[in-house]
């Protein structure tokens, strides 16, 4: 049986990213990514397990908020970015805003089989959600907001 609060804890202590149990069985892994110039920056990836999702069987599902979608986002550009993902893929999600108005999020997303889930496959689609959806709120959304 795979333990994801155990692999979570175990990734975030070999890394040094700090992870918090945002509610019951959901995860937020605060993801430290270096860049050229030797800085960081740092992305949320909020992680967990949804029963049945894929063919009837569990998922761990992960997702990294880029920013609010707008029609006036060049929607080419942002197909081009979802083609760097390894694991994962660019997609809108139904969304609220900080004062709980409703509003269609941009996120990087990744949905994994459990069955096929070890730790260090975690670790490798937890970084490219991470990386992938830190580039595209950097280009499209003007920085380090999520």
């Amino acid at each position: 049986m795979f333990d994801l609060k155990k692999a979570l804890t175990n990734i975030s202590e070999r890394w040094k990213y700090k992870v918090d149990e945002i509610s019951p069985g959901v995860f937020r892994m605060d993801v430290a990514l270096k860049m050229k110039d030797d800085s960081w920056r740092y992305q949320f990836v909020y992680v967990w397990i949804i029963a049945g999702r894929h063919f009837g069987k569990d998922v761990v599902y992960m997702n990294s908020r880029c920013g609010e979608y707008n029609p006036n986002l060049n929607h080419y550009k942002l197909l081009k970015e979802g083609g760097y993902g390894t694991f994962a893929q660019v997609t809108v999600t139904t969304d609220k805003r900080a004062d709980g108005s409703p509003c269609e999020t941009l996120i990087v997303q990744a949905v994994q089989p459990v069955e096929l889930t070890t730790e260090t496959i975690l670790n490798e689609v937890i970084y490219d959600v991470a990386f992938n959806a830190d580039i595209i709120e950097m280009n499209y959304f003007g920085g380090d907001a999520n």
